[in-house]
């Protein structure tokens, strides 16, 4: 092949036409450049109100400032405006994008820009009174280096027409019932559309179970019981997958919780069962403090572990004919008091260790490895408080466990909120 043949190749190759409802895309080699252009349909083409159509949808749209939006220039020949330039740029439709590259569905955020692009230039033209109509992957267009959509002739501009079938050649599913049987469009009319271009992206994956009822409603025949506009289509699709996620998450939470409980327990040393003695609610009696010194009025809320014991030490060693069954109870229920109060803000703190987005989407290994060293840090401080305080191993084991229980409900509620929020 000599050289003209390759540049004959080449041309032809890149001038290749791509089929959309209402005519063909195609590059042309102008003074070197490559230019983009949609040539009309004939029937549309020599159609007078057609033309109309396009001159004031080109003026419209040159307010539009949305990157999002094309830009185009009506060509005119004797017969009226056969083409349109569009404005410079590398661009393909979906349709094109997909056959090509199949796998650009699953990357990264792919999906989700789409349709959210979509949705924000949507919501703008509405605000204008436009509506685009149909979201067919014919009829979307996307920049080749980033992927990032584009649209280019709105299909509200025609409705004027007498018949809609013309410029909607060949894609009827991806428009409202009321547009092509009366010619009647509003923001349900693209809600309509829009929810059948997100239909299309997912069909090589499947549509998401928690998506289906989004779409059924978005596509209902009758307008009134679709979203009453593209936001709130897209809110509802961003909760839907927010309530999966947050179950996701809660799942794991809960597994979690099970894990730290069960691997709490494996490192305690085996002990007798002990009988669970509810603490002492109801204030002191004033009976009671009539004796002189009483550790638990004059240590205060704040005082630690150790420094009960070491008071109720002394007060037996002072006082032991005096000391009863009740008044023991009540330095026990003060020392478990403490006890839980700061057991709670050590476990509290480690606990956060493995309690976080972060380490929660960790792999197995890294998780199991991290949540190892939190228990026995946990264990550890167990065993140290208890060894500094009036109480018996079997009672800080039994309120530490309880402790443990209570913050990892605690903290699987507050990821789960997070979740949900973001």
């Amino acid at each position: 092949m000599n050289y003209e043949e390759l540049l004959e190749t080449r041309d032809s190759r890149q001038t290749n036409k791509v089929r959309l409802p209402y005519g063909y895309f195609y590059k042309r080699l102008i003074d070197g450049k490559y230019s983009n252009f949609v040539e009309f349909h004939d029937e549309l083409s020599d159609n007078i109100a057609f033309n109309e159509c396009i001159r004031k949808q080109c003026e419209a749209l040159s307010q539009i400032k949305n990157k999002h939006q094309l830009r185009f220039t009506p060509n005119e020949g004797d017969d009226g405006i056969y083409a349109v330039a569009v404005e410079t740029g590398n661009y393909l439709t979906i349709e094109q994008l997909l056959n090509d590259s199949p796998a650009v569905v699953a990357k990264g955020d792919f999906m989700d820009s789409v349709v959210s692009d979509l949705v924000n230039l949507t919501a703008e033209l509405h605000q204008q009174g436009i509506q685009y109509l149909c979201f067919s992957p014919n009829n979307v267009f996307v920049r080749k280096n980033d992927n990032t959509v584009r649209l280019l002739l709105h299909g509200s501009f025609f409705l004027p027409l007498k018949s809609q079938e013309e410029v909607f050649d060949g894609v009827e599913d991806y428009v409202a019932p009321e547009v092509l049987a009366e010619g009647k469009a509003d923001d349900r009319s693209d809600v309509y559309s829009l929810a059948k271009f997100v239909d299309y992206l997912y069909a090589s994956s499947g549509l998401p179970f928690e998506l289906k009822h989004v779409i059924q409603k978005a596509t209902a025949e009758n307008p009134e019981d679709r979203y009453a506009s593209v936001e709130d289509m897209y809110k509802a699709m961003k909760n839907r997958r927010n309530i999966r996620r947050t179950g996701t998450i809660a799942a794991a939470a809960l597994a979690i919780a099970l894990i730290v409980v069960g691997m709490f327990f494996e490192m305690l040393p085996n002990t007798e069962p002990v009988e669970f003695v509810k603490p002492v609610e109801e204030p002191v009696e004033e009976s009671l403090l009539d004796e002189g010194f009483d550790p638990l009025t004059e240590l205060g809320p704040d005082a630690d572990s150790a420094t009960i014991a070491k008071a109720i030490q002394d007060y037996m060693m002072n006082d032991s004919d005096k000391v009863d069954e009740k008044k023991m109870r009540e330095f026990q229920t003060k020392a478990e008091n403490i006890f839980r109060k700061q057991y709670t803000k050590e476990a509290d703190a480690i606990l956060s260790k493995i309690y976080n987005n972060e380490r929660m989407n960790n792999n197995e290994k890294n998780f199991k490895a991290t949540s190892e060293e939190v228990m026995k840090e946990l264990v550890q401080k167990q065993r140290e408080m208890a060894a500094n305080s009036a109480l018996s191993d079997e009672t800080a084991q039994r309120i530490a466990s309880e402790i443990i229980e209570q913050l990892t409900e605690k903290k699987k509620a507050e990821l789960a909120k997070k979740e949900k929020e973001e």
